[in-house]
């Protein structure tokens, strides 16, 4: 593993925590929202194309360290404590 990976190897809100999630739900719900209820004039497209956007890049993650674990997981090396 990298001493220093580089910037897009981590999310940009990774030091929130789980914080990160008070932050993105209220607003998606309100983009949603405003999209279902007010007509097409008001409603704001642009603020809505960034869920996609971020499922996208959750499932990439996703997609990407199962692939990684598999190996893993269905290998027959074992961990052997020798001392």
């Amino acid at each position: 593993m990298a001493s220093k990976p580089g910037i897009l190897t981590d999310w940009p809100w990774k030091p929130l925590g789980s914080f990160k999630y008070m932050i993105l739900v209220p607003m998606i719900t309100d983009t949603i929202y405003s999209f279902v209820v007010k007509d097409e004039k008001e409603s704001d497209v642009s603020s809505l194309a960034l869920f996609p956007f971020l499922s996208w890049r959750m499932l990439h993650n996703q997609l990407w360290i199962s692939l990684s674990r598999h190996r893993t997981a269905k290998g027959n090396n074992r961990i052997v404590d020798r001392h």
